[in-house]
């Protein structure tokens, strides 16, 4: 064996190809539904952000160091499927569940409409439609907040066997979810400093880095303030780790 061929094989392994799915819950029956993916995707991208605020006092000019994290976004998830029931593959083993859509003379306006209708359930139902997309050892929650379908071959009927959905979830990924659920409020690990603007108070800042804001006593304790309404904008303050 060649080691370009034992590089692959160590690298995509030997064994089934896992399939890609896409999970919800159905509305009104209440329970789980899998979509299969026909073609896993050749790739997608997760995007973060973090928003900050600037802290810089009465006159002072704006600096990286006068800014603090405000609240992180959620996630966003953009992939990209294929969807097709013209080409004939002998050698392709059609994903479990995916069956009843193929034998379906609408297969793929059916799987289409099905994706479509999750976007619809918080709006008629007033339910959260909540997803779960997975594939290997990632699995991504949330809304789906973008769904664009491309109709890309019709057969003599004029219905649609080939599409092309971009889609985009908004949400995280549930290994991250688990950690933030294990320490939801996890105080600072090392010592801060902070500079407040005249529009704030010590239980805003306490509210902001412990999530608690009676840990205001704490902040004045190590900045030596006696009388929390009589702060000094102009120096920063010291956020002590608890």
């Amino acid at each position: 064996m060649s080691s370009i061929d034992t590089r692959q094989k160590l690298i995509y392994g030997d064994g089934a190809l896992q399939k890609a799915s896409l999970t919800y819950k159905n509305a009104q029956t209440g329970r789980e539904v899998t979509l299969p993916v026909q073609f896993n995707p050749t790739e997608y991208s997760i995007s973060r952000g973090l928003r900050f605020k600037n802290n810089a006092g009465h006159g002072e000019e704006s600096h990286p160091e006068n800014t603090q994290a405000a609240d992180s976004e959620l996630a966003n998830l953009r992939v990209s499927l294929i969807l097709d029931t013209s080409t004939y593959m002998p050698e392709y083993q059609t994903p479990k569940g995916l069956s009843k859509y193929l034998n379906d003379d609408k297969e793929l306006t059916k799987i289409c409409q099905d994706i479509s209708l999750i976007m619809k359930m918080n709006a008629e139902n007033h339910e959260q439609s909540l997803v779960t997309f997975s594939w290997g050892s990632m699995a991504f929650y949330g809304h789906i907040t973008s769904l664009s379908i491309s109709y890309q071959m019709f057969n003599l009927n004029g219905m649609p066997v080939r599409a092309k959905l971009d889609m985009e979830i908004e949400g995280e990924d549930k290994s991250i979810l688990n950690v933030i659920g294990a320490n939801p409020h996890e105080s600072p690990d090392r010592t801060k400093y902070r500079r407040l603007n005249q529009r704030e108070e010590l239980w805003m800042l306490a509210d902001a880095e412990y999530h608690d804001v009676s840990c205001w006593k704490e902040i004045a304790r190590e900045n030596g303030i006696l009388n929390p309404r009589k702060i000094d904008y102009t120096k920063r303050l010291k956020v002590p780790a608890l």
